[in-house]
């Protein structure tokens, strides 16, 4: 089977490419969107796995753009992700026409064995059918998994400015309880040594 694993993260890139590769499978790779679809278009493909969260294209511009596209909507989508890992974000990725979601990380024994079985069952029957990527209501999803992923993100990243923040206040107080011991000592060996 050739396999298109699409992650912007090279070690994870190569991470899937060496199991499955190890598995018989050929593999190619690509790190965006935009690079998938060229990959893709070059080479007839059996199955896609694409991470969401990318630089430019990200992987659910993808699976629309995928869906679209006559030589590739008939090739096997799924989303394996480590952001994107909200029943809303599977919902969404289903209904964008992906054949399975997938959430990082998986066991690689495990791993295989479901993008096997997808493609096993993808074959045996047709495609289904997907959201028009056009309509306002796909439009409105792939905007709030989006705002609701940046949320979660602004929220962790208020969370550790505010352990940060702590941290600092911490070292500040510890600091000003050093210089005062040391101003203490420096005092007590002044008076010793006279």
């Amino acid at each position: 089977m050739h396999i298109l694993v699409v992650d912007d993260d090279a070690p994870s890139r190569y991470l899937i490419d060496s199991v499955l590769a190890a598995r018989g499978h050929e593999v190619s790779t690509a790190s965006s969107g935009d690079e998938a679809l060229e990959v893709a278009r070059l080479k007839p493909l059996d199955l896609v796995i694409s991470d969401i969260l990318m630089p430019g294209m990200d992987g659910y511009r993808l699976c629309i753009e995928w869906q679209r596209d006559p030589q590739l909507s008939g090739v096997p989508f799924i989303f394996y992700s480590a952001t994107y890992t909200e029943d809303a974000d599977e919902a969404f990725a289903l209904s964008l026409g992906a054949d399975a979601f997938f959430r990082k990380p998986m066991e690689t024994h495990e791993l295989v064995h479901a993008i096997e079985s997808v493609k096993r069952r993808s074959a045996t029957r047709g495609r289904k059918p997907t959201a028009n990527s056009g309509d306002v209501g796909v439009l409105r999803e792939y905007n709030d998994r989006l705002v609701a992923k940046l949320e979660t993100k602004v929220a962790q990243l208020q969370s550790c400015n505010h352990a940060l923040e702590n941290a600092i206040e911490l070292l500040t107080d510890e600091v000003a309880v050093k210089d005062t011991l040391i101003v203490r000592l420096s005092k007590e060996l002044d008076r010793y040594s006279k």
